[in-house]
């Protein structure tokens, strides 16, 4: 009976069992077609995100565009395999950021496409089909189900930039003597070996980061100034040599000690790490001085003054002579410091506000220079014959010029002119080589004549004053000569300096990223502005007795004179102003970083992300 019971079960047990071994099979096999399946639409994500990412802002160029974007996904999914409709393909716009901790996983905020692709470094590619569980099972029992893959791609590339000035308008007693005002030594010498090598001494940022002993750029911002300051002055070969002495003797500059490298650095965005970008010790150096002065007048030690003449700058010997308009030049220059350059790393994108995040800004300063100068002779000649035919014409019988200083004080109230990193056209293949595209807007410059209240930043309005005539007239009566006038003629005007500016687009084409020797060459892009449309406006001319108070002839000799020497003398201080702009202030204000009228852009390195891809990734919301 029992063994009867048995057979009954297994022959109904069987078929089950059959049933269910079948079941079991086909889904291990229906399994595994799945996650090849998988498999396949990550593989075709991979590719579609990968090469769309080449369209995102901070890598496409100036033709980045939603459409190419779209167009590169498509083309790439296809020649990975993809053979579904359109629809089932999501491409988003994005941007792709670190998580909040080291260990955090990587996050990515969608992009409207229409209008916030210039924010964009990055594509999500999403792939979604139905696909049944299996072939040969009902589908009421094993109905179909949704299977997603999801990649996103992310690059872009970081530039590293400057807006410090450079050794091509350094004239070497300006840096030198500013260097010793900062430290308190009068005197100080900069010559042009030291010149040379602050220029031509690069410093790896990479060994920097190593010397510091942190892990990226991002921390680099928050060490003190000074830790890097030492730092530096090892990379630059220790104090034997002379790009290493002057960062050293610059360790004791005033109010550097309470400064973090931000003062110096700034690292936007997440760069990757830095593997042959180097900076020249010069931009360095720059920055550091115009932090310290910045640092005295916010502790209202008001300008920064020093004094040049002919006989120590090279720069002011080169404008008088023989062959020029002055026999003679000094200089007494005040400076002012609002804001001093930086080296700023950061990619070329907008951020979420829809401002462009890499922004370098020249020095913002404010640039006082009394100048005493004589005119050359071949002008004084020149002045004398008119003057002469002049005092026929009035019956005087002598008009000679006086060849004294002439005072001309100016005051240059210069903002920072901005270079905006507009896009970036990442290196791709093969191609070793990138581009960039900047906006560059020229300084705001208010050129007048007068002093600075280092109070109030206020002009203080004080006139061009100079000797430029003796005039003498006498009456001959045989035994006695009646003097009737024996004046010092002194002139007084105002004078306001026009300088026109506007924006442009600067580009800088094939750019190496990895160079011979682990060292590329520095970019340079400037753009003038307005400097070649200099206009000098001269007001307010007049005459008027050197010393002591004026008769009533010597005021008709003085207003016979005005009327015939107004046009002459505004012409000649037009001139004279102009030139002064041209080859004496504008150079003085680019060695500091503030190009008068224009802006001066430096490229010291870039690096690339290469394409970052990351899977199932985290949506910020």
């Amino acid at each position: 009976m029992n063994k009867s019971r048995q057979q009954g079960v297994l022959i109904f047990a069987t078929p089950l069992l059959l049933a269910l071994v079948f079941i079991f099979v086909t889904l291990l096999i229906d399994g595994s077609r799945l996650l090849l399946l998988q498999s396949e639409m990550q593989s075709i994500v991979n590719s579609a995100a990968t090469a769309a990412a080449d369209e995102a802002q901070a890598c496409g160029g100036t033709d980045a565009s939603w459409n190419a974007m779209e167009q590169r996904a498509f083309l790439a999914a296809e020649a990975a395999g993809f053979d579904g409709e359109a629809s089932n393909l999501e491409i988003l716009p994005g941007v792709l950021r670190p998580g909040e901790t080291a260990t955090s996983p990587m996050r990515f905020a969608s992009r409207n496409p229409g209008t916030e692709m210039a924010q964009t470094n990055a594509t999500l590619v999403r792939y979604t089909r139905t696909e049944p569980v299996s072939f040969l099972l009902p589908q009421k029992l094993f109905p179909p189900i949704t299977i997603s893959a999801d990649a996103v791609a992310r690059k872009e590339v970081y530039a590293t930039l400057s807006a410090a000035g450079s050794t091509a308008t350094v004239e070497d007693g300006l840096l030198g003597a500013w260097i010793g005002n900062v430290l308190g030594m009068p005197g100080y010498s900069l010559d042009a070996t030291a010149l040379n090598s602050l220029e031509n001494t690069l410093i790896g940022l990479g060994d920097l980061l190593a010397a510091l002993g942190v892990d990226d750029l991002t921390d680099l911002v928050d060490e003190p100034l000074l830790d890097v300051l030492d730092a530096v002055v090892t990379l630059a070969g220790g104090t034997v040599t002379p790009a290493g002495r002057v960062i050293d003797d610059l360790t004791s500059a005033v109010g550097l000690g309470g400064l973090d490298a931000s003062a110096v650095f700034e690292v936007l965005a997440d760069p990757p790490p830095p593997r042959q970008t180097t900076v020249p010790v010069y931009d360095f150096v720059i920055s550091l001085v115009m932090n310290s002065v910045r640092a005295s007048n916010q502790a209202g030690s008001g300008l920064l003054s020093l004094n040049l003449d002919t006989s120590d700058s090279a720069l002011l010997n080169s404008l008088v002579g023989s062959e020029s308009f002055l026999a003679d030049l000094d200089v007494s220059l005040g400076l002012w410091v609002d804001e001093a350059p930086k080296i700023v790393i950061g990619p070329a994108r907008q951020d979420s506000s829809g401002q462009y995040m890499t922004k370098v800004r020249a020095s913002d300063v404010s640039l006082e220079a009394v100048l005493e100068l004589s005119l050359g002779s071949g002008l004084v000649s020149d002045a004398t014959n008119a003057l002469q035919g002049l005092a026929g014409l009035l019956g005087l019988p002598t008009i000679e010029v006086l060849d004294g200083p002439v005072r001309v004080p100016l005051t240059l109230l210069v903002g920072g002119g901005n270079a905006v990193f507009e896009s970036a056209d990442c290196a791709k293949g093969s191609n070793n080589t990138t581009s960039f595209d900047f906006r560059l807007e020229g300084n705001a410059a208010s050129v007048q004549t007068g002093t600075l209240n280092p109070a109030t930043q206020q002009i203080v309005s004080e006139p061009i004053y100079a000797p430029i005539m003796d005039v003498e007239a006498s009456l001959d009566l045989g035994l006695v000569n009646i003097t009737l006038v024996d004046l010092e003629v002194c002139l007084s005007a105002d004078a306001e300096v026009d300088i026109s500016s506007s924006a442009t687009l600067e580009t800088l084409e094939s750019y190496n990223l990895h160079c011979p020797g682990g060292v590329c060459e520095t970019g340079e892009i400037k753009s003038t502005g307005g400097l070649d449309s200099i206009d000098a406006e001269v007001t307010n001319v007049s005459l008027l007795k050197c010393s002591g108070s004026t008769t009533s002839s010597e005021q008709d000799v003085l207003n016979m004179l005005i009327g015939d020497l107004v046009s002459p003398l505004t012409s000649l201080l037009s001139a004279v102003l102009e030139e002064i702009v041209t080859s004496l202030v504008s150079p003085l204000l680019s060695a500091l970083g503030a190009d008068l009228g224009g802006m001066q852009l430096r490229v010291l390195g870039a690096e690339q992300t290469g394409s970052q891809l990351v899977e199932n990734v985290v949506f910020d919301e």
